[in-house]
């Protein structure tokens, strides 16, 4: 069986597009969505015309500068322009400051008939993002405090504010487990699938079994060099996530190692259940994708589970890699223990024996 296993081995590494499912595909992900800052995607990018140049006039757009929201743009050299990146996108809001803002008494008059107002112009896309919205809110109690802090109205009621330091956990961190997953999923049932086809289409199936190896140390060799590709899997995918784009493990690395070896051994049953199905390699190919493509896209590997609608969303909780991506996100995202994610396992459990008895029944080792 052991020499079974390294000719495997050999084999695994020998085969092109076993190395790309295995190790470069998953990478890549890696490395796409490292190179995104997705913490600038929840900044509204804004255009201030200031037509007055006042004093009170360009205090208001150094306070516009200090909001955190807010992300000034000097590429409008007027409005007509600044309009038409409103239109493309390039920009969410546009402000302007009239030439008669500021130049009137801001403290109200009582002998004044009606006050005189001091107003800014505020210019949206009516259909933008929610951002925009999140934007002109803030915009709106800017300028209430401005009214309050003009008319020396006195603070009747006030709030404090706690900061409690928690994890930062950026995007990057959070789909890490869900690639790991994924790369999981791929290489163990697009490998199988594949490489049984391709010894049943080249009779090497048939001759193995007119030799004396049993077929239990051929089907062990193959699966224990598949663990092994999987486990250089995770390092690979762990030490480039935590070089090269700095990613937090908060959590027990053998724990994650331990997951996702529990993990693999469904998706090699499927693999070996989709090779059983399969008349050749390309069905096999085919038939794979169906089975992991649904996953890779539903099971949370690059969003929450809890974005679908609520049907859908009960619907991918069975399904195989579902708890296995929530378990591996629970230990490296929030350093939780088995005793925290002991519902995963279990529901891998049940798929194992599910995935086992479906393989059993659709496998035959001779054609």
């Amino acid at each position: 069986m052991w020499k079974l296993f390294l000719a495997n081995i050999k084999m695994t590494f020998r085969d092109k597009q076993a190395i790309f499912w295995s190790l470069v595909f998953p990478l890549m992900f890696i490395v796409i969505f490292g190179l995104f800052d997705f913490s600038k995607m929840g900044n509204a990018k804004y255009a201030i015309f200031d037509e007055a140049q006042t004093e009170v006039s360009r205090q208001v757009d150094e306070e516009l500068q200090n909001i955190e929201i807010f992300k000034r743009q000097d590429t409008s050299t007027s409005i007509d322009e600044a309009k038409g990146q409103l239109r493309n996108g390039r920009i969410d809001i546009i402000i302007v400051i009239p030439k008669d803002f500021g130049q009137t008494d801001l403290v109200p008059n009582p002998d004044a008939t009606a006050p005189t107002l001091n107003q800014i112009d505020i210019i949206y896309n009516a259909n933008g993002s929610t951002i925009n919205q999140i934007a002109l809110s803030v915009v709106d109690k800017f300028i209430d405090q401005m009214n309050i802090q003009a008319a020396h109205t006195p603070m009747l009621f006030s709030y404090t504010t706690e900061s409690i330091q928690t994890k930062d956990i950026k995007y990057i961190d959070m789909i890490m487990p869900g690639i790991l997953g994924m790369a999981i999923m791929t290489s163990a049932v697009i490998g199988i699938s594949t490489g049984i086809s391709r010894y049943r289409e080249q009779k090497l199936l048939k001759r193995l079994a007119a030799t004396p190896i049993k077929v239990r140390n051929f089907l062990m060799a193959e699966v224990l060099s598949y663990l092994v590709v999987n486990v250089i899997q995770i390092s690979l995918i762990i030490a480039l996530a935590r070089i090269a784009f700095h990613v937090q493990v908060y959590g027990n690395y053998f724990l994650i190692y331990a997951i996702s070896i529990f993990g693999s051994i469904i998706f090699l049953n499927l693999g070996f259940a989709v090779a059983g199905y399969s008349k050749n390699t390309k069905t096999a190919e085919a038939l794979s994708q169906v089975v992991t493509m649904p996953m890779m896209f539903f099971s949370g590997v690059f969003f929450s589970t809890e974005a679908l609608p609520k049907i859908i969303g009960t619907v991918v909780e069975y399904l195989p890699l579902t708890p296995m991506i929530e378990a591996l996100r629970s230990i490296s995202n929030n350093g939780e223990g088995i005793t925290a994610i002991w519902t995963q396992p279990i529901y891998m459990a049940g798929w194992i024996i599910l995935s086992f008895l479906i393989a059993w029944k659709l496998f035959k080792f001779k054609d």
